[in-house]
């Protein structure tokens, strides 16, 4: 894969102003019923400036790559709670759960952050790099993460196959910790230790990296 896809933002406004493009970009070239998009604080501040007045959105459904299992006692602490916030109040209303049905064909894009120990979604390692979508328990790790979110344990979570077919991915890496996933994911090799990695068989993935990881690779080889 070409370097040029491996792009470092100058902090949350440049990054947000890749999200922007990816996603808009996305919607004039892919088809796909779907739009699926994180939802971690790396990711959430990056959506406020998508543009709900894009003729693109017609006939399409915003989704979370992931949704907790049981939903936490809190409802505002779902994710598809969380992502509505996020979202621009003229987006909100295409907002639907994660159906686990959806396959590659029915995504347009996704946006994926990177977890410090390389998950996508909850793809957690070991992932195969045909995983489904699907319910998995969430390492303690990334359960802590999350803050007050019980009672749940689990999540439902994009697979890595549909993820590698679709339209097209971007993944957001920023965030403390970061680094060594982002090398795994830039240089390799693939290793479902690191599920990240499957991704750079996409043949339409770019990656933005924050100030953070901004100098731990170089390239998409």
């Amino acid at each position: 894969m070409d370097g040029g896809r491996v792009r470092r933002g100058a902090g949350r406004a440049a990054l947000a102003a890749e999200v922007v493009r990816f996603v808009h970009r996305g919607l004039a070239a892919h088809p796909g019923r779907f739009v699926a998009l994180a939802v971690g604080d790396s990711t959430l501040p990056l959506y406020a400036g998508l543009d709900p007045s894009d003729p693109g959105w017609a006939g399409r459904t915003i989704t979370p790559v992931d949704e907790l299992v049981p939903p936490p006692a809190d409802p505002a602490r779902t994710f598809g709670a969380r992502l509505a916030a996020a979202l621009p109040e003229g987006l909100r209303a295409r907002l639907a759960p994660l159906d686990p049905a959806v396959d590659g064909a029915d995504l347009c894009a996704v946006v994926l952050g990177l977890g410090p120990d390389g998950h996508i979604a909850f793809n957690q390692p070991p992932t195969p790099v045909d995983a489904p979508t699907r319910v998995v328990t969430v390492a303690p790790a990334n359960l802590a993460r999350l803050g007050p979110v019980e009672p749940a344990r689990s999540a439902l979570t994009l697979g890595v196959a549909p993820i590698l077919a679709a339209g097209s991915v971007l993944v957001v890496a920023a965030g403390p910790g970061k680094e060594e996933a982002f090398r795994h994911l830039v240089d390799g090799p693939e290793d479902p230790a690191w599920p990240a990695t499957w991704l750079r068989r996409h043949p339409r993935l770019t990656v933005v990296a924050g100030l953070d990881v901004s100098r731990s690779g170089q390239r998409l080889a």
